[in-house]
């Protein structure tokens, strides 16, 4: 079988993966209300179960790099379809509070390893000179899972529960990961060398990891992922709906057209800002303007008396344009270490972002109960939650100063070779 074609069809099938875990980690957020009335989840609650994805995922990062540089991109990429499967699963059956924290928790397991597996897919199958426009085709894509967790999956709440919506989406996932088994290979070269990769052995300290441990750029990236994608998941894939149906008094349907709107930006964003970075030639700039947008649109929603229309428009859409660097944060950071070291380094640099969003979810639930209890509130208002959105303005504002700091990159330090 050619390896053009190869090529292709493992990258769509990883993709399908990968574009399922977009939809579970932002679904909850459309589908919380008719989460937390039949298994009766507080604000708390509902936070804890949603950022339990990220939680896990964040843990898993730096094992799923050395998992997948391990065993190699084919085999991790079909266990972490598997685990993904049966953590859909276990959610959409969950007859309780336990057994849907398990499904979400293996939900982030299983991702955490396709992650992994289709970024270094993507730095061995593609050459460096479209890496930035390939890393930002792939967030596109994979946004469009987020974008169907949003209005569309409001809109099918008229005629499936919302536990046929996430186990429709299970099934999905394990035809994808079947797929795999056929049509991926970890690399362009010869079967035995593909086989002898694969059964190498890799320390966890190997001495390149080591150096990606040490490495100044690779941490500066991380807080700048964690700045611009760390808080933009937090809140979309959780509380912007409830933000403007309790602060606003609209029904999730509406609430969830911003929701999409802010994730198609994110995604086509995605795609411009790889475009424009392979363009000029250059990466930083791209980050830095992004990170200083992101402190931009977080101190307008927490401090500015904003409404419903073009005003609340215009930030969830600047909202989604400044997430958007994140296939340049992933290309810089490939930029910056030996190329056996690139899912270690991708792997450890995206912890960045679900570190935060897990902090972020978790934390905005625990502010609003506080609010709620000291002002005897039945529901959170607009207020409760712009007190909540001082907390990713706080972490945006960190992701300013390490753009700030960052080097261009297009050199691997010296220490990384060999």
């Amino acid at each position: 079988m050619p390896n053009a074609w190869l090529k292709w069809a493992g990258w769509c099938f990883l993709i399908s993966i990968f574009m399922s875990g977009f939809f579970f980690r932002f679904a909850p957020s459309t589908l919380s209300g008719s989460m937390q009335q039949e298994l009766s989840l507080t604000a708390s609650t509902l936070g804890i179960v949603a950022s339990m994805h990220f939680w896990i995922y964040t843990l898993m990062q730096m094992p799923a790099g050395m998992f997948t540089d391990s065993v190699g991109i084919r085999n991790a990429g079909i266990i972490g379809g598997g685990i993904t499967t049966i953590g859909a699963f276990c959610f959409g059956i969950a007859p309780n509070l336990v057994v849907l924290l398990v499904g979400s928790a293996l939900l982030g397991l299983g991702l955490s390893a396709v992650f992994v597996a289709l970024m270094s897919y993507n730095a061995t199958w593609f050459s460096s000179e479209r890496h930035s426009l390939v890393m930002g085709t792939t967030m596109l894509l994979a946004a469009l899972g987020s974008v169907i967790a949003q209005t569309p999956t409001a809109h099918l709440l008229n005629w499936l529960s919302w536990r046929e919506i996430i186990l429709f989406f299970g099934a999905f996932t394990l035809l994808a990961t079947a797929c795999l088994l056929v049509f991926c290979k970890s690399d362009p070269g010869s079967k035995k060398t593909s086989e002898a990769k694969a059964k190498k052995t890799v320390h966890p300290l190997q001495r390149g990891n080591r150096y990606v441990l040490r490495n100044r750029q690779v941490w500066l990236l991380f807080v700048c992922v964690a700045a611009t994608n760390g808080t933009l998941y937090a809140f979309l894939g959780l509380w912007a709906v409830p933000l403007l149906t309790d602060g606003f008094s609209i029904r999730p349907a509406q609430a969830a057209q911003y929701a999409t709107v802010t994730l198609t930006i994110y995604g086509i964003g995605s795609v411009f800002w790889g475009w424009f970075a392979d363009r000029i030639g250059t990466k930083k700039p791209i980050i830095v303007v992004t990170c200083m947008l992101s402190v931009v649109v977080w101190a307008c929603m927490a401090f500015a008396e904003w409404e419903l229309g073009w005003v609340a428009m215009a930030l969830f859409v600047l909202l989604g344009l400044s997430g958007g660097p994140v296939g340049v944060i992933f290309a810089a950071t490939k930029e910056s270490v030996a190329l056996e070291n690139v899912g270690f380094a991708i792997a450890l640099v995206n912890m960045g972002a679900f570190l935060t969003a897990a902090l972020v979810q978790s934390g905005f639930g625990i502010i609003l109960d506080i609010v709620a209890n000291a002002e005897l509130e039945m529901a959170p208002t607009l207020q409760s939650y712009q007190i909540a959105l001082v907390l990713p303005l706080m972490i945006s504002s960190l992701g300013v100063v390490s753009s700030l700091l960052l080097r261009e990159t297009g050199s691997v330090d010296p220490m990384l070779k060999g």
